[in-house]
């Protein structure tokens, strides 16, 4: 444990509001569309099911897409942090390179299957064949297989530390123990904890 008297509470905020509400809503809408869009492309249903099945996963696709914009125009800040521990390279990332090149390559995914989920939908009419179809199996494979890296990788990283899991998934503050950031976030720890209250 930390012996610096201003962190004496056993507590400290990891998630803020922004934060949660993003990673909640991210993470069940990416699964609703996983099955939305592999029932429609492994399973052959009906015309009509299809149909219905298809409007859900755009609807769906919306509400991913605009949860992502609204993060960065709600909380810039927050999303700033993300990409600074996205992007940064330092003496400690091949250390932790597992987790930095999941989380890295997750965030990219949101934004590519956000991206070209759009361009199928709108752009359709004015890409010719070869991108429609050059996107639309980079739109299916790409989802599959980031989604198999994020129940292969993301989430038994994540539950490594059930402080953290229960931090960004309860309701209220987004809270986890200093021992627990110590232990599984030292480099936030350090120099977003306990450098900033010392600088105070």
């Amino acid at each position: 444990m930390s012996d610096i008297p201003a962190l004496a509470p056993d507590r400290i905020l990891r998630f803020h509001a922004p934060d949660k509400v993003f990673h909640s809503l991210n993470a069940i809408t990416w699964f609703a569309l996983l099955f939305t869009g592999m029932y429609v492309y492994f399973l052959n249903p009906s015309d009509e099911a299809a149909e219905t099945a298809m409007l859900i996963h755009l609807i769906l696709g919306a509400v991913f897409t605009f949860n992502l914009l609204g993060f960065i125009v709600i909380a810039p800040d927050r999303f700033a942090l993300i990409m600074r521990a996205c992007l940064e390279w330092d003496r400690n990332t091949i250390y932790w390179f597992r987790n930095f090149a999941s989380y890295l390559l997750f965030m990219g995914m949101i934004a590519a299957l956000a991206v070209t989920g759009w361009l199928l939908w709108i752009g359709a009419p004015v890409t010719g064949k070869f991108v429609y179809w050059a996107t639309f199996y980079f739109h299916v494979w790409g989802s599959i297989i980031i989604s198999v890296l994020v129940v292969c990788a993301h989430i038994p990283l994540a539950l490594l530390s059930l402080e953290h899991f229960k931090g960004i998934w309860r309701l209220g503050p987004g809270t986890i123990s200093v021992e627990a950031a110590e232990h599984h976030a030292p480099i936030w720890f350090e120099r977003d904890v306990v450098r900033t209250d010392i600088e105070k």
